[in-house]
């Protein structure tokens, strides 16, 4: 069965095939970061692919692409695909279920009222 995914490629080299069976949302993006003192940076480059599956017994976010920096003249590629076999991600994140969410919300609030 084949899968949506994002090719992702850096300076023609291939970083990942984004993807996962039962995502919601899968997006990818460079992003400029600010510098401490404010405004942006070339030197704060960074790319970010995400994947995020909320339906189904386990949410969870995944990741592809950490850790990787970009710089001027880096050329990143995002090509619209379906494979087979995508990429692993670099990192998967349970994400709380609504439940979960509600249940720590009532507990915040139980404390602060001890308080």
């Amino acid at each position: 069965m084949k899968i949506p995914a994002l090719r992702i490629e850096v300076n023609g080299e291939l970083v990942a095939l984004a993807g996962a069976e039962g995502l919601d949302i899968l997006s990818g993006q460079v992003a400029f970061g600010a510098s401490p003192t404010g405004g942006i940076e070339v030197s704060r480059v960074a790319l970010g692919v995400m994947g995020l599956a909320v339906h189904g017994p386990s949410p969870r976010q995944l990741s592809w692409g950490n850790g990787i920096k970009l710089g001027l003249g880096d050329r990143v590629t995002f090509e619209i695909a379906e494979v087979e076999q995508p990429s692993p991600p670099d990192e998967t994140l349970g994400t709380p279920t609504s439940d979960e969410l509600a249940a720590v919300a009532t507990a915040e609030r139980k404390q602060a009222r001890r308080k």
